[in-house]
């Protein structure tokens, strides 16, 4: 059951806002792109369609994950110098949101953190160093600037469309982090990698019209 029902700013159409966390929707109509606000939906211009491939996931599927059920609420395509990658929008039955990272066939599990402590700037950070966020100390392995390249149903980023941002990799006590620059913040993240086995889909169920 979704959260809020708003109308897309180009076309009218409806659009369904099913998790709180969402902070930018994709008309499926027009593909009109709009940042998600309290008072409603600020238009800010059109992604790219994004191309297919070989996927095991759809918006609007669901299944599970350890067992978890979750929804599958929206698909952002990232792009970088080297290559692209996409990130699943998924929301658990219990209402938690999360990323699913998925790149050549390797899959990682990402919750957002909260920052207890200030990081340094992007351009300080440097890839084989240690990054201190406390309680981790956080072995960097990537960095990189960073498009959306497209997208689809709803999405959590504090980037937008045509904007640059950079990303920073790393791991940690055997986990997946991530820190995430943007014009309105940073976004720190946790996650673990799955296997194959791990995630299980199912499409959703048919309506009879």
């Amino acid at each position: 059951m979704s959260d809020r029902v708003l109308n897309c700013p180009a076309c009218g159409a409806p659009l369904n806002i099913e998790s709180r966390f969402t902070t930018i929707v994709v008309c499926e109509y027009c593909g009109q792109t709009s940042f998600v606000h309290d008072e409603g939906l600020d238009p800010t211009g059109k992604v790219a369609k994004i191309t297919d491939y070989h996927s095991r996931l759809r918006v609007g599927d669901g299944g599970t994950v350890w067992g978890r059920r979750y929804e599958v609420l929206g698909r952002v395509r990232f792009s970088y110098e080297e290559g692209q990658w996409d990130e699943w929008f998924l929301r658990f039955d219990d209402g938690e949101p999360v990323c699913l990272s998925e790149d050549e066939g390797e899959y990682v599990l990402y919750s957002k953190r909260r920052l207890t402590q200030p990081v340094p700037p992007w351009e300080e950070i440097r890839v084989g160093s240690f990054l201190p966020i406390p309680p981790l100390n956080v072995f960097i392995t990537d960095k990189r600037a960073t498009e959306i390249a497209g997208a689809e149903g709803e999405i959590s980023s504090s980037a937008g469309p045509g904007e640059t941002f950079h990303h920073v990799h790393g791991n940690a006590a055997g986990r997946a982090v991530g820190v995430i620059f943007t014009r309105r913040g940073i976004e720190f993240t946790q996650g673990d990698p799955l296997e194959f086995h791990d995630i299980r889909v199912s499409p959703p169920p048919q309506t009879n019209a």
